[in-house]
């Protein structure tokens, strides 16, 4: 009789609910933005709903029911790591939001396939990573995709695709700074209290 690997059976369960969740928020977005459906224009307002509500989910995991422990933060670490983080992920969520408003759900994810490329550039133009040739030619494969991929959108918008390009970017940089700002600090943030400190800045 054939063992179960319990943690391996684990990795997939949750693989699969991160991708239920993240298509249910992309599909819930593109409803609530899009002026064929709900049609509530504001993405700034959405991101901050989005935000809040991240923020408190959070406060109460950390202040309330204490499943984890919250880190040691400074003034000046909040200054110079939790601040320009938070801007770029506020960057992030806003300008890809906003594309919704101008692009159709399929073409943003074949969009969001250039985010390994976005996030390759920044770490090289922050000196968190070389460039080689290899990873360039692999990225470079990744982007003439993504470019036919967009030359064949029938309902290809140049406003639409200029946010969600921007949104990538802005991602990507948010990525580097985690890793350079709080490495460089020696800070290690689980995924709650990121949210704890980032949410609400």
């Amino acid at each position: 009789m054939m063992m179960v690997n319990k943690p391996l059976v684990l990795t997939y369960l949750y693989l699969l609910i991160y991708i239920l969740l993240s298509s249910g928020v992309i599909l819930y977005n593109k409803w609530v933005l899009s002026p064929k459906y709900f049609n509530f224009p504001f993405p700034i307002t959405l991101t901050m709903i989005h935000m809040g509500f991240s923020g408190a989910v959070a406060f109460f995991l950390i202040r309330v029911f204490k499943v984890v422990s919250p880190v040691k933060m400074t003034l000046e670490l909040y200054i110079t790591c939790v601040v320009p983080i938070s801007a770029f992920f506020a960057a992030s969520l806003w300008f890809g939001n906003t594309a919704y408003l101008y692009i159709s759900v399929a073409f943003i994810q074949m969009l969001k396939a250039l985010m390994p490329v976005a996030t390759f550039i920044m770490a090289v133009m922050c000196g968190t990573d070389k460039a080689r040739c290899d990873v360039f030619s692999n990225m470079l494969l990744v982007s003439v995709g993504v470019v036919i991929s967009s030359y064949g959108e029938i309902h290809f918008n140049v406003v639409g695709t200029l946010y969600q390009v921007t949104g990538i970017f802005a991602e990507a940089l948010r990525l580097v700074l985690t890793q350079v700002l709080l490495q460089k600090k020696g800070l290690t943030l689980n995924p709650i209290t990121s949210l704890y400190y980032i949410a609400p800045c």
